[in-house]
């Protein structure tokens, strides 16, 4: 089992009723292919959980029982809307009081509609940043009020390559991608005293996802260009996730880990 913030951390201003070792986590969008994986990882290594749905119950359910079957301590569900801040708030704070607390919070959400530029219908922009910066920006800022006082923990958002590397056809979506890990840098210097640590984890296409969509000819091109000669998996997101959610990671804040198998290097 890797080491968490919670373990080493000693400062008489961490929460009093923190008497369990095990991290206490909140994973959001945990009913999407990446936040099921990122769960299970945080499932097998004792983890207590939090997992949030928006509508999609009936996976977050199974997801339960799953992480239950793996070795998660303490479990409970949530849902609601991420792009409300005060349900978001409400959510983050369900959650801290079911767990009795919570160090990690893993955001795992956002949404994708891929259109050529002459055809990006007005508006497009607006829904993307909605989408994918607007939940963000929330759970952030909630997480950031229920730890206020408290040393340590960290924050993990899956944000896209495609924010950092221009791709045709997503365009609205690379921008709010961009705004993501812009937002999470700012985010990382503004709380760094407390010795709360942000971060991105930046994935590639998602093998079961996108990359099942592509045309043949797409797809092809894209592996042969990627040095370790696959698609990115689920699992792989996951791994970087808890990587800098752990105590490994305490040094690391501000930035954006690249999980693209090698196609994108910087």
């Amino acid at each position: 089992m890797l080491n968490w913030f919670r373990k080493t951390r000693t400062s008489a201003l961490l929460d009093p009723r923190d008497t369990d070792l095990a991290p206490r986590v909140l994973v959001l969008g945990a009913s999407g292919a990446i936040g099921y994986a990122i769960a299970e990882t945080f499932a097998r290594q004792g983890a207590s959980l939090a997992l949030h749905a928006n509508r999609n119950t009936k996976v977050q359910g199974k997801l339960i029982e799953r992480c239950a079957e793996l070795g998660a301590i303490g479990l409970c569900g949530v849902q609601g809307d991420l792009a409300d801040p005060e349900r978001t708030r409400q959510i983050v704070n369900e959650a801290a009081t079911t767990l009795g607390g919570l160090d990690v919070l893993v955001i795992a959400v956002g949404h994708a509609d891929d259109q050529p530029l002459l055809m990006t219908e007005p508006g497009a922009m607006e829904a993307a940043l909605q989408s994918n910066l607007a939940p963000v920006v929330n759970a952030c800022e909630a997480f950031r009020a229920l730890r206020a006082g408290w040393m340590g923990g960290a924050v993990v958002v899956v944000s896209s390559i495609t924010g950092r590397v221009g791709q045709p056809m997503r365009m609205a979506y690379g921008a709010s991608k961009a705004a993501v890990e812009g937002y999470v840098r700012s985010f990382a210097r503004e709380v760094a005293a407390s010795g709360l640590t942000a971060n991105c984890v930046a994935p590639q296409v998602i093998e079961g996802g996108l990359a099942d969509l592509m045309k043949a000819r797409v797809r092809s091109l894209l592996l042969a260009n990627t040095p370790l000669a696959r698609a990115c998996e689920a699992d792989d997101v996951a791994g970087a996730a808890l990587y800098l959610a752990s105590e490994g990671a305490r040094y690391v804040t501000g930035t954006s880990l690249n999980v693209t198998g090698g196609l994108v290097t910087w």
